[in-house]
């Protein structure tokens, strides 16, 4: 499995803990939240430079990917 598909996995995992952290009430869970977004944007960002810049556009990636968004 490739890098940019890699990071479009995480950035699914990641969209369970922000969407926890957004629900459950605990100390700065805005906060840890909003760092949460911003790692997620920066794997997307990543994601999509690293996989036109090698050319590792995949299906998988085709489909996860506007998923994981």
């Amino acid at each position: 499995m490739n890098l940019p598909n890699q990071l479009t996995i995480g950035r699914l995992f990641l969209t369970a803990f922000f969407v926890a952290a957004m629900s459950v009430k605990f100390p700065f869970h805005l906060t840890t939240a909003f760092f949460l977004f911003v790692v997620a944007t920066l794997t997307d960002y990543l994601d999509g430079i690293i996989a036109r810049k090698q050319g590792l556009i995949t299906d998988f990636g085709k489909l996860m990917d506007p998923l994981a968004d």
